[in-house]
């Protein structure tokens, strides 16, 4: 520090060596310790990043282990309730749709196989019998006959088959029209009313008010058909009685109400919520006895889901069913 004064100029200074000396110890220090804490920074990054990632490893990894052959297995949860546990759950949610979705292709691969090869064996069987020697006319015309018909059922249940097929894929739309109800509803009755005759069954239309809906008028024919057909066969023969009613949109509903009842033999508590899978055939007292490979009731329902609407079945056993087909009004 530097001071004028008349006498001259002031200067006092104090040496500076020691700070120099610190200053250049903690440049030292500041070169050799850097690349330690960076050295030490890094690791302890990567150890943090991969113990906050090993849970995601672990579930990445139990994911890719899932296959057709496990789709049972699941993936484990903490219990913290934090994003990755919601994130187990969500991925579990979804594998038990797949587990549920292949389990379900898989039991209708095996009982379509089953019941197409049924009919196949019948006319292999027939044609090789035939063939074995000469035969009278009569009873080559009897083989044909039975031939042509196993090939009807065949063909049927392809029909069938398809039908379901496209109606789970999507890519068919149905074609829309207003369709009459009052009239779809009489012109089934009459062609059903043939059936009941003939199975000495009462079949009886007790309400039927004019209404209309929007839908494929044959989809639903077929649909109102599977539903007559099914209570005339479960109903009991001599006493047996099929109601048909409709009843249309009234008090701020905005549906159209179709229900086919029976007072037959009825469907026990085991099989109601099996009823509307494909070839399902309930206990013995109604499967033995009756024709049929259970794909009735699947058609009906997709039938009415390709309408936006929904199909119900209510039944007890010795009491009958009621079988309500729900449609928007349109």
């Amino acid at each position: 520090m530097s001071a004028v004064v008349p006498a001259g100029v002031i200067q006092i200074g104090i040496p500076i060596d020691e700070f120099l000396e610190m200053l250049d110890g903690f440049t030292w220090t500041a070169l050799i310790a850097s690349p330690l804490l960076l050295i030490g920074a890094s690791i302890g990054g990567y150890w943090m990043s991969r113990r906050a990632l090993a849970p995601v490893e672990h579930i990445a990894q139990t994911a890719t282990d899932i296959e057709a052959r496990n789709l049972a297995k699941r993936l484990p949860l903490s219990g913290s309730g934090d994003e990755l546990d919601h994130l187990s759950e969500t991925l579990n949610c979804m594998f038990a749709r797949l587990d549920d979705a292949f389990r379900r292709i898989t039991q209708f691969t095996a009982d379509a196989s089953h019941e197409l090869r049924t009919p196949a064996a019948i006319i292999r069987t027939t044609a090789e019998v035939a063939r074995r020697k000469p035969r009278t006319a009569a009873e080559y015309e009897a083989a044909l006959d039975r031939i042509l018909a196993e090939s009807v059922r065949n063909t049927a249940l392809i029909d069938d088959l398809m039908l379901l097929a496209r109606a789970d894929s999507r890519v068919e739309e149905i074609d829309r029209e207003a369709v009459p109800m009052a009239e779809l509803v009489r012109e089934a009755c009459c062609g059903a009313d043939a059936l009941a005759r003939a199975s000495d069954v009462r079949l009886s239309i007790c309400e039927v008010r004019d209404c209309t809906v929007q839908g494929d008028p044959d989809a639903l024919r077929r649909a109102l058909l599977i539903l007559l057909d099914n209570a005339i066969k479960y109903s009991k023969p001599g006493g047996g009685v099929v109601e048909v009613r409709l009843d249309s949109p009234s008090d701020g509903r905005s549906t159209v109400v179709l229900e086919v009842r029976d007072n037959g033999i009825g469907i026990g508590p085991e099989d109601l919520p099996h009823i509307f899978e494909r070839f399902y055939r309930a206990s013995k007292d109604r499967s033995r006895k009756v024709e049929g490979v259970g794909l009735g009731l699947s058609i009906a329902q997709s039938i009415a889901y390709q309408h936006g609407g929904d199909l119900q079945i209510d039944s007890a056993p010795g009491t009958g069913t009621t079988a309500r087909l729900l449609l928007p009004a349109g």
